[in-house]
């Protein structure tokens, strides 16, 4: 199985510079390739392909001396430029993603590495890699078990994608063949949870258990605010207004990475007591239409949530199954299966008039999406 391993760099000056290179070039190029064919599109409606863009990347673009430096680049990698302005089309017009957009330096930045531009010699006895000629003997760090699994792996490496964050920082996430048993973190126990997802509190499982919403952006919000007061006063282009929007790379880079970690602790929590998990699937797009709410849920992070831990149970032969978003989980009582039509979103608690029962919200909306859940695979 194919995983990948994100490791951060520490270049010293020197290889800072090449690597920025890199990524300069990798989006010059892929600018170049989108804009000519955009162009070509628009004027002889004709649909330029690879073997076309990279005719004109081969015979224009690295013969042209007012484009010298692309020489220095591997045209390997530079290639993979051209295969992701193509990837961006087809996503366009199959998953119907956004029009691709050139890409800017202000944002994050990213070079795709193919095997044929990594160094053969990689053993790992030392934390340094090589990519390609000029990018030799980086300094990395990762956590001791990525570490052994480059070690033992070091041969089934089939690619590498370089990144550059807002903040300055470079990631390197290695694209690795290996065994599905060493993947496996959770053993099976055969029992079954329902969960439902809110904003005030973040999961909600039908056992009660609650996994609370840490409001990491709003605990953050007033240092937010000084600091973009303090940019919005700086001069335009200055050395100090790029202090100023590092600060506050580096303050959004920490809220993520806090929010991320807390979204793999409450996946690794589910998945190591239960093997099933059953939840709504959630229309988060539409639900950030709703612009009394669309700052909470965003913060909250639904989308990752349920993309973590979808992929953590397929490693681990776990299943996720999703109940339909129009199922009234919340006005149905768990217990009689009662429809309370009337039951506001304010109402956090209410009781059944047939059978008596009081319910917590969250809690019995976990409950019914459990037995929703465990009749839809029945029915299969």
């Amino acid at each position: 199985m194919l995983r990948a391993i994100k490791i951060r760099l520490y270049p010293n000056k020197g290889q800072e510079l090449k690597l920025n290179k890199v990524l300069g070039c990798y989006r010059f190029v892929y600018n170049q390739m989108l804009a000519l064919k955009q162009q070509e599109y628009n004027e002889n409606k004709k649909s330029l392909g690879l073997t076309d863009l990279s005719k004109y990347f081969h015979g224009t673009l690295l013969k042209d001396e007012q484009y010298a430096w692309l020489k220095e680049q591997n045209t390997k990698v530079m290639k993979q430029a051209i295969r992701q302005m193509l990837s961006a089309y087809d996503k366009f017009f199959k998953q119907h993603n956004g029009f691709p957009k050139f890409k800017s330096k202000k944002d994050k930045q990213s070079a795709l590495f193919p095997l044929e531009a990594i160094s053969k010699h990689n053993t790992f006895e030392t934390r340094h890699i090589s990519l390609t000629t000029p990018l030799k003997n980086i300094k990395f760090r990762c956590s001791d078990l990525y570490f052994s699994r480059l070690q033992k792996y070091n041969k089934n490496i089939r690619s590498a994608t370089l990144s550059k964050t807002k903040s300055g920082n470079f990631f390197l996430s290695i694209l690795i063949e290996m065994e599905n048993t060493e993947l496996k973190k959770f053993e099976h126990t055969n029992e079954q949870v329902g969960i439902d997802l809110g904003v005030k509190d973040f999961v909600i499982t039908s056992d009660g258990e609650v996994f609370e919403n840490k409001h990491f952006f709003k605990k953050e919000e007033k240092q937010i605010k000084k600091l973009q007061r303090q940019l919005s006063k700086k001069v335009k282009c200055s050395n100090n207004k790029k202090k100023a929007q590092l600060k506050i790379a580096k303050l959004f880079e920490r809220i993520m990475n806090k929010k991320d970690a807390y979204i793999h602790y409450v996946v690794n929590e589910l998945l190591t007591y239960f093997d099933t998990v059953f939840m709504e699937d959630l229309n988060v797009k539409g639900m950030l239409r709703n612009h009394h709410l669309a700052k909470a849920i965003s913060e909250v992070g639904f989308y990752k949530f349920k993309e973590i831990l979808v992929n953590k149970a397929l490693v681990n032969d776990k299943q996720v199954v999703f109940v339909d978003r129009f199922y009234p989980s919340s006005k149905t009582c768990s217990v009689c299966g009662y429809k309370k039509r009337d039951l506001r979103l304010s109402d956090r608690e209410w009781v059944c008039p047939i059978c008596g029962t009081k319910h917590d919200r969250d809690i019995n909306a976990a409950m019914n999406i459990l037995l929703e859940g465990q009749r839809i695979v029945t029915a299969e």
